[in-house]
């Protein structure tokens, strides 16, 4: 299992580096439910942190609808995101509450062209169904799915997380993230998802023995 780290500040990177935490998923604005990290940021990123690195790939905070103009800043920041080495992109785009298939799509294509792996982030959660919208995402190639189990936070939403890992012919693999802490973790190492996604300097508290007791309880 996966143990992902959501990163927005050189501290946090250099942080998730002593804790040796494998994979980060870099924004922000958190504040915001994260943005499109800064070229600077992911420079850092590059020079700094030496395990897996997904780059988020939002362009603004109102929803997830993205025009013609969006998907062309969305474009651009995944080539910069390759090109500052990058793993993994993390994006996802929605039409009325559903899974936007041309917008995805055209991303998709782009990314896994290259060489990048895809994570579809938690705008699962407003999805009207979040079990035929896993599918369809799984369908589509995405390699992972960022959800709270579509409820405010993962502890709430866990019993759509078992839900969704239980899925016939289900290849996209599921992150469950949203209110993970050291007290709640061990539950969703439990239900089958194949990561935990939790975030390290949200309110800028870098207390290293909090992050560690994560680590340890999985």
């Amino acid at each position: 299992m996966i143990l992902e780290a959501c990163v927005s500040s050189k501290q946090g990177l250099t942080l998730a580096s002593k804790l040796k935490i494998p994979r980060i998923e870099l924004c922000q604005n958190l504040q915001l439910d994260g943005l499109t990290p800064s070229s600077e940021l992911q420079k850092i990123a590059k020079n700094t942190f030496r395990g897996e690195n997904f780059v988020m790939i939002r362009p603004h905070a109102n929803g997830f609808h993205y025009n013609k103009k969006d998907v062309l800043k969305m474009i651009k920041s995944i080539h910069l995101a390759k090109k500052n080495n990058a793993k993994g992109v993390v994006f996802g785009a929605l039409k009325n509450n559903s899974i936007d298939f041309e917008v995805n799509e055209e991303i998709l294509k782009i990314s896994k062209n290259l060489g990048l792996l895809c994570t579809f982030h938690k705008a699962i959660d407003i999805c009207f169904d979040i079990e035929k919208s896993t599918m369809q995402l799984s369908d589509m190639g995405f390699d992972w799915l960022l959800s709270s189990g579509g409820k405010k936070n993962a502890e709430q939403g866990i019993e759509n997380l078992k839900s969704m890992v239980n899925l016939k012919n289900r290849k996209i693999k599921i992150l469950a993230g949203g209110g993970i802490s050291s007290k709640n973790c061990k539950k969703f190492s439990s239900i089958g998802v194949e990561g935990i996604h939790f975030s390290i300097d949200k309110k800028m508290d870098l207390g290293f023995n909090k992050f560690q007791k994560i680590i340890n309880n999985l």
